[in-house]
Order: C-alpha cells, then sequence, then structure tokens
C-alpha cells in the first residue's frame, strides 16, 4: 500500500489533505509530524562528530568514533537506547539509533549538545587540522 505524503505548506496542500480526510475509509490512520532535519544539520553534525572523535579519540576510557559519540547524545537527550552483543560475545554495540529520524528542532538540540560537550571538554571543533 502507498504511504502518501502532503507537506501543509500551502492553503492548496492543506486543503487536499482535508479532502483526503473526508474520503479516508474508516479506520484510516494520520499521522502528524514535524519535517525531518536538514542536510544541512546532518553534514554539520557528521563534521563536528569526527572532528570530536579524531581529537578526543576516548571518553572515559572508551575509544569513541563519530557514531558512538553521536549515540551517547542522543541517549543523553532522551531518545530510547538499545544495545546488543556483537557476534563474538566480547562487547556490545547500539541498536536503533537513527539520527535521520530526528526533526529539525531536534537535530539542533544534538548539535547543541555537542558543541557544550566539546567546549565543556576544551576540544576546539573549529580547529583547521583536524578535519
Amino acid at each position: 500500500m502507498s504511504r502518501p505524503l502532503i507537506i501543509l505548506n500551502t492553503p492548496d496542500n492543506r486543503e487536499a489533505a482535508a479532502k483526503w480526510c473526508r474520503n479516508a475509509p474508516d479506520g484510516t490512520q494520520v499521522e502528524f509530524r514535524e519535517m525531518r532535519r536538514t542536510d544541512d544539520q546532518n553534514r554539520l553534525m557528521w563534521s563536528e562528530l569526527t572532528t570530536l572523535a579524531r581529537l578526543r579519540p576516548y571518553h572515559n576510557g572508551v575509544r569513541m568514533s563519530p557514531d558512538t559519540y553521536k549515540c551517547m547524545f542522543m541517549q543523553a537527550l532522551g531518545h530510547e537506547t538499545r544495545f546488543i552483543p556483537t557476534m563474538d560475545g566480547d562487547g556490545v554495540f547500539p541498536l536503533g539509533m537513527r539520527s535521520s529520524r530526528l526533526t529539525i528542532p531536534e537535530m539542533s538540540d544534538l548539535i547543541e549538545l555537542l558543541h557544550m560537550f566539546a567546549a565543556r571538554e576544551g576540544v576546539d571543533l573549529s580547529r583547521e587540522d583536524a578535519a
């Protein structure tokens, strides 16, 4: 079954959405959600996570990758965190930490938290030699 998408950004689109609702069969589910994060936000996040991991590769004795830092920040912002064992059983890894599902304000919060953490840890994310 197709999942039509309409962005409520014009009067015509709002009217089309209302028409779809009026004509939808009983039991149809409708979901309203904010727009997802922007490509610019995503590029900034990954650039700064990469810089952070390069300049501060360990946090509390744990080797950190850009993705591990991202998961740490998402958990700190209250997003669901699940860890499952590795194939060989010698560790765990995060599951389901998808920043692509964040809204624009949620991604802004994540980037702001990243900046606050870097400042607290004395990491200059603007260092040109970090890239």
